[in-house]
């Protein structure tokens, strides 16, 4: 028995985070993994035993989980468990509406965590309509920031009922990543971290980064790739066939602990995707001290860059990212770091424990209206 159950796809290092500081805090709960594992993401279980209590439907991949299996999973554990409150993450897969209907036929109180943005894929009025039933019947939705919570007003969500700030990172590990003041020097160093994919623009970044004026054996910029993905050979290709040896490298996968010591050794974090719910990458990188440039159709962009942190481009416009790189190239690097410890300030506000209490808070609350007292305690109430 658990007074909260959460539905969540499969294990990943961010959310076991959270889920051992809410446990920490005494939050009643069981996690449902919908699977043990994902091909596209590096994740799983922490090593030994976690600190709080879950079970895992498929053992295997995420994206080979049966719809049929996991829908069964889902009701016989919370027909188990009978949780006064649901947590549902998002609602691409039967996990989750499994979850939905069965807080809605158990009159248990429902929260949904929501990583959708308007500009995440083309949208169709025919296909919105199934989310607009499914939203509406939560009594709270928890987001990462703006453009998630303009998402889901858009699909007939109340603004009062949605909270942002859910793109919790372990602030920790990342704020003692920061360099020195004037400990680098050379050519400013751009950096990508992350999936090798062609929804992360790649191809895109590497032709606007080629288009830089500069002298191959003193180069103003350097580009440095860390992570692992199927673009992976065709990039390196073509960073050759762009002529980029030298200035371009491809340092491979890291665990998560080595990218505070990377982000350090860097100047500038770049992401530019097509497609991208949020970015915690931009997070982590402000972290340490980075100043971020930013795709427009990233989540984080509305809420963490600034002039004063950053700088956002379009990733359909090949030439103004390339001025932009010669406009960073050129800064003196006092003024990245300046930007880098403001950018810091704002990025610590979403941290592993800012992310629990409003869980917390959105928990208790729900339990004191169904029985008139909270169940949980949270720091701060």
């Amino acid at each position: 028995m658990a007074s909260v159950a959460i539905i969540h796809n499969h294990p990943i290092h961010y959310q076991h985070l959270l889920f051992a500081e809410l446990a920490s805090k005494g939050m009643d709960f069981e996690v449902l993994f919908t699977a043990e594992s994902s091909g596209a993401r590096i994740g799983g279980l922490p090593p030994g035993k976690p600190e709080y209590r879950y079970s895992i439907g498929h053992a295997g991949h995420y994206e080979s989980a049966p719809w049929s299996s996991s829908a069964r999973y889902v009701w016989q554990a919370l027909n188990r468990i009978r949780p006064r409150v649901v947590i549902v993450s998002g609602w691409a897969d039967s996990a989750a509406w499994t979850g939905w209907l069965w807080a809605n036929s158990h009159k248990a109180g429902r929260i949904l965590w929501a990583e959708s943005n308007i500009f995440d894929h083309p949208r169709r009025a025919w296909a919105e309509l199934p989310k607009r039933l499914f939203v509406s019947r939560y009594d709270l939705a928890h987001v990462y920031g703006t453009s998630n919570s303009e998402y889901l007003e858009k699909l007939g969500m109340p603004h009062e009922k949605i909270r942002t700030k859910r793109a919790a990172v372990d602030a920790a590990l990342f704020l003692g990543g920061m360099a020195a003041p004037g400990a680098k020097s050379g050519a400013i160093r751009l950096l990508y971290c992350g999936r090798l994919s062609p929804e992360k623009n790649l191809e895109m970044l590497l032709h606007a980064f080629a288009g830089l004026r500069q002298n191959l054996e003193s180069p103003r910029m350097l580009l440095k790739f860390v992570g692992h993905g199927p673009q992976g050979d065709s990039l390196r290709k073509l960073a050759d066939d762009l002529g980029c040896e030298g200035t371009v490298e491809f340092a491979g996968s890291a665990p998560q602990t080595a990218l505070p010591r990377i982000f350090g050794d860097s100047d500038v974090l770049v992401l530019p995707s097509r497609s991208e719910p949020w970015g915690l990458v931009v997070t982590e990188a402000m972290l340490t001290g980075l100043p971020v440039a930013v795709s427009n159709q990233c989540g984080c962009a509305a809420d963490l860059v600034k002039p004063e942190t950053g700088w956002i481009f379009s990733p359909d416009n090949e030439a103004a990212l390339t001025r932009l790189l010669a406009g960073i190239a050129d800064t003196p690097r006092e003024i990245l770091e300046e930007m880098g410890r403001r950018g810091r300030s704002l990025a610590s506000e979403y941290s592993v424990e800012n992310c629990a209490k409003a869980v917390l808070d959105m928990v208790n609350g729900l339990l004191h209206v169904s029985s008139g007292e909270a169940l949980v305690v949270s720091e701060g109430n």
